[in-house]
């Protein structure tokens, strides 16, 4: 299904092909794991258990949307800091795991397969996570960023943009219509 997030983790860099954050086997692993609770949620009795629900469903949806906020930050530090709080929720989820076997809601065989998931998902955000800490995603990102740049300039050149006079110099942009002074 998914395979190691540590031996391999430098082929989600954008220059092996990741385009979109839901490209990441980290947040992949994430979204499966989040479906799995979501059944679980949807059975008695934690269907109707709303705050046990409520608490488990939000620390299940943080992991995915912290690896999708990361993601466009374009900066390896600073996605290495949601992958973080990806981690956390995913553990803290975990916990609520734990605390509904203690209530009875599910059987510890329901809660070690969902366990296994979640343990998945970690594994890929820490693969994710030992990525952006390494000189790699730096110098990937520093050559993201120039390619970003280079393609910025050449579409300048191909299609120039009719640049607009500056008011300062006497003149006013064509957009914006004179208005008469009534007091003049």
């Amino acid at each position: 299904m998914f395979s190691a997030g540590t031996q391999d983790a430098s082929i989600w860099s954008v220059g092996y092909g990741v385009r979109r954050f839901t490209d990441l086997r980290a947040w992949q692993a994430c979204e499966t794991y989040k479906k799995a609770v979501y059944q679980v949620c949807e059975q008695p009795p934690l269907a109707t258990d709303w705050r046990r629900r409520g608490q488990l469903e939000e620390a299940v949806r943080g992991p995915g949307s912290h690896v999708a906020e990361g993601f466009d930050r374009l900066s390896p530090p600073d996605f290495a800091r949601f992958v973080v709080m990806a981690r956390a929720s995913v553990m803290e989820s975990q916990n609520h795991l734990i605390d509904l076997v203690d209530r009875g809601y599910i059987g510890d065989e329901r809660r070690s397969a969902l366990n296994a998931l979640a343990e998945r998902a970690l594994e890929e955000l820490t693969g994710l996570l030992e990525y952006l800490q390494s000189p790699e995603a730096l110098r990937n990102a520093r050559r993201a960023r120039e390619r970003r740049i280079a393609r910025r300039a050449e579409r300048r050149t191909l299609n120039p943009e009719p640049r607009t006079p500056n008011p300062e110099h006497g003149t006013e942009p064509e957009h914006e219509p004179r208005t008469e002074n009534p007091e003049e």
